[in-house]
């Protein structure tokens, strides 16, 4: 099973680890799927750790039953593998709440139809206002995010950009 974020950035999986603590290479076949690590086709895994495509791995080992993947994976558990991912990700990427991904959907789509029906005019004038509003409450964020002590790194992360660069953006907009 293979897990991906709401962005599409992150592939998670499950990785097998080996009694010593390590994770096995491919079997002979070039297959790296943990329920392949049963001791006969290829060295015996004794658990499961959480990983994700850009590298991360989780530090917790869960236990493995190989008569049930969905127990193994914990996809449905507040502990387990997935749920281990899942915060990485969201630690990573953080979250954008599936109703404000909706709006945002819906607002690029109507000033789509407003361009595409010959109101243009129009059009800018919304997105204007989308670009206004999108600055007064970024800075709303970024002073609301140092009060809570979040550091310029995570800021700048957030916003695609370096921590100087958000520093540079904001600094004169909050009081450290």
């Amino acid at each position: 099973m293979r897990w991906v974020d709401e962005g599409g950035r992150h592939e998670g999986h499950l990785a097998a680890v080996l009694a010593d603590g390590s994770e096995p290479g491919p079997a002979a076949d070039g297959n790296t799927l943990w329920w392949v690590y049963n001791g006969a086709d290829a060295p015996r895994a004794i658990g499961v750790r959480g990983a994700c495509s850009c590298g991360w791995r989780g530090g917790p080992v869960h236990p493995i039953d190989f008569g049930d993947d969905m127990a193994t994976e914990g996809y449905e558990e507040r502990t387990g593998p997935y749920a281990d991912w899942d915060f990485h990700v969201t630690q990573v990427e953080g979250v954008v709440p599936p109703d404000v991904d909706e709006l945002l959907a819906s607002l690029r789509q109507r000033i789509g139809e407003l361009s595409a029906s010959g109101q243009a005019l129009t059009a800018l004038r919304v997105a204007a206002r989308v670009e206004r509003t999108g600055r007064e409450t970024g800075v709303e964020a970024v002073r609301s995010g140092r009060r809570q002590l979040v550091r310029w790194e995570a800021i700048g992360k957030a916003y695609g950009i370096s921590r100087q660069a958000a520093q540079q953006r904001f600094a004169r907009h909050v009081q450290d």
